[in-house]
């Protein structure tokens, strides 16, 4: 009997750590999310596509007005340059439609499809990257190292056929912002690499203004800068509605 007492204390105690730090990865990851979070509200963003991420001169500019309402929603168009204006990117969860104002056409993005870049623009985030929801939603996390000022989260897909088999998020333990995010796939294993910064109060909020994602394997880059901002603000239901484009 005492043999068995002392065998079950010893598993408690070498159990108690793994299922701390899992708990741990759950709390700060759903901090994280409350942080970066805007919930409903509108920014006007600038984004830069470098096709060659060692040559600054090469460079293309994007004018974007982007509106969110919660985690899931949220409608994007761009206003220049004049050859794509009005091209439009809407996210509801998992749903995603782009509107082409050249040809008058919708198409909704496929699972499939969500690796591409937009058409007419290229660079570096995908369909997925634009999409809305939460990274406690997509992935499940634990901690992999820590430090005095950050954490390192691994987060491993939770859903089949996701483009990301795991991410590495680096968070600033002062903030609970996310400073770096790698993104792995299982056939090219770190595939791209988001790099948050320039940290402003903007519209009440203290958010990372700039992102620069780099993929590896093209070593191509595009840079998304967030110009102005508002928050807590109701939208009309139009900025969401898939039907505004059939009309």
């Amino acid at each position: 009997m005492r043999k068995n007492m002392i065998l079950l204390l010893l598993c408690c105690i070498m159990c108690a750590p793994a299922a701390g730090l899992a708990e741990d990865a759950a709390q700060i990851i759903r901090r994280m999310d409350e942080k970066y979070s805007t919930g409903s509200g509108s920014s006007e963003l600038v984004m830069r596509v470098y096709p060659d991420a060692d040559d600054p001169e090469n460079v293309r500019t994007f004018e974007i007005i982007s509106h969110s309402r919660g985690e899931e929603e949220t409608y994007m168009s761009f206003l220049s340059p004049r050859t794509i204006k009005g091209l439009t990117i809407l996210s509801r969860g998992d749903d995603q439609w782009v509107y082409f104002p050249s040809t008058g056409r919708v198409r909704k993005i496929a699972a499939a499809g969500k690796k591409e870049s937009v058409r007419g623009v290229g660079g570096d985030f995908s369909y997925e990257d634009l999409g809305g929801g939460g990274f406690q939603e997509k992935y499940r996390f634990a901690i992999q190292a820590s430090s005095e000022k950050t954490w390192i989260l691994e987060g491993v897909s939770k859903k089949e056929g996701s483009i990301y088999s795991r991410v590495l998020v680096t968070v600033d333990r002062s903030t609970f912002l996310p400073e770096k995010i790698e993104f792995f796939t299982k056939e090219d294993g770190l595939y791209k690499e988001l790099l948050l910064s320039d940290v402003k109060r903007m519209g009440g909020r203290q958010l990372p203004t700039k992102m620069s994602m780099r993929n590896i394997r093209k070593n191509s880059m595009t840079v998304i800068i967030t110009k102005r901002a508002r928050y807590g603000m109701d939208l009309p239901d139009k900025y969401f509605n898939p039907t505004r484009f059939y009309k």
